[in-house]
């Protein structure tokens, strides 16, 4: 399509709902704008002039969510801007955002409802467009996208997958590969996102695996993301690209408000692709334990995540594997005792650290753990015991992992 085509197109839009409505990249850059239809508020013309959305208006456009949008969203006037209200229509196709497609409406933010009827009327022209800004972008998309899959395939053991993703040049140069794993998590269970949001975190993982330089490469799934890694490239890759994730997401960062956090598990160094899918799994389990375990912090590496390579490798957490755990479980209501107990034996028996962590007087903090040996009749500190209680407490723990 011609960018001839792509101005009939949006004229038709216009034309339909008797409004101007204009049509600007990723970038920024002003693609098309129905000037033959409909009246022109003064911030979209400083767009038209310019050919490109001037700083202030996407900042007002952005704050109302544009950045990371998937679904359609009202973006209220601005008098300041001499900006009108208007509704914007994310442009995707094949899980990529493509375009902002914007059509001017001061009725929308009185009547919501607009926004639904306005898509419904130009579903057709929307998802054209969609294609054909995603066919513009790059005609290398399809090969990276062929390469993804190729790459995810190669993860999880496919023979021949293997064997190409061996044969891909930053692979075969490389001295050795580290493979990360990225979650984003809710809660105890991932399956708590909506689809909106489980779709803008998706792209906003896509857009930063994409461009990160000590990615060799990469694949987005819908609920975790995983990355092969030229780790003599750049130190503390993983921990870089975690970071640059969660704040591309808008997770994790001071003063947010997501319920949401991302967790990345690593795997050690391999030489070659055929260690692949285990590292694959090694970097899925340490992504899980630091959604689970918080003195692993939010990046955990396979080689530091201790008990937590047993638990997920050896040991069945599908139900109880400790009677005194159970028994102490069921005389404490509220898991005071339980919290007590674990952090106890992960602080390595500081007193003062324990009661600082729960913020408890020393004599609080004894009475809990004699209370606890009355319950349990015997000594939770004592050798045998103590090892049975920790490892049951992070196989309990274990079982609140987001699932992948």
């Amino acid at each position: 399509m011609s960018e001839r085509e792509i101005q009939a197109a949006i004229d038709e839009i216009a034309e339909a709902l008797g409004t101007g409505a204009s049509l600007d990249d990723l970038t920024g850059r002003l693609v098309a704008y129905s000037a033959q239809f409909g009246r022109a508020d003064d911030a979209r013309v400083r767009a038209l002039l310019n050919r490109e959305v001037p700083e202030d208006i996407r900042e007002w456009e952005e704050r109302h969510g544009t950045r990371t949008a998937v679904e359609p969203l009202i973006i209220q006037a601005n008098p300041d801007l001499k900006m009108e209200a208007r509704i914007c229509i994310p442009l995707i196709h094949r899980g990529v955002r493509t375009g902002l497609l914007y059509v001017i409406d001061p009725l929308a933010p009185e009547d919501p409802d607009r926004v639904t009827t306005t898509v419904n009327a130009i579903t057709g022209h929307v998802e054209l467009l969609a294609t054909v800004l995603y066919e513009m972008a790059s005609p290398h998309l399809d090969e990276r996208h062929q390469r993804e899959l190729e790459f995810f395939a190669a993860c999880q053991g496919n023979a021949g997958a293997l064997e190409t993703v061996a044969n891909w040049p930053p692979v075969r140069s490389a001295a050795s590969l580290r493979l990360a794993v990225s979650i984003f998590a809710t809660g105890e269970d991932i399956a708590e996102f909506s689809e909106t949001r489980a779709a803008q975190l998706r792209l906003a993982s896509q857009q930063t695996v994409s461009r990160y330089p000590s990615v060799i490469a990469g694949s987005v799934q819908d609920t975790h993301s995983v990355v092969l890694l030229r780790p003599d490239n750049e130190a503390n890759a993983a921990l870089r690209l975690h970071q640059r994730l969660a704040a591309a997401s808008g997770v994790g960062q001071p003063g947010d408000t997501a319920p949401e956090r991302l967790y990345t598990g690593v795997a050690e160094n391999i030489s070659s692709t055929s260690e692949l899918p285990e590292a694959y799994r090694r970097a899925v389990i340490a992504a899980q334990t630091a959604a689970v375990e918080p003195e692993s912090g939010t990046i955990a590496t396979w080689e530091t995540i201790g008990p937590y390579r047993l638990i997920a490798t050896r040991l069945r957490t599908d139900g109880s594997i400790s009677d005194l755990l159970d028994t102490l479980v069921d005389a404490d209501p509220n898991g005071d005792l339980v919290n007590t107990l674990e952090v106890f034996y992960d602080q390595g028996d500081n007193v003062k650290a324990v009661a600082d962590t729960l913020h408890l007087h020393r004599t609080s903090l004894y009475y809990r753990i004699n209370k606890i040996r009355d319950i349990l009749g015997v000594d939770p500190l004592g050798g045998a015991t103590r090892l049975e209680l920790h490892l049951a407490l992070k196989a309990r723990r274990w079982t609140r992992r987001p699932r992948i």
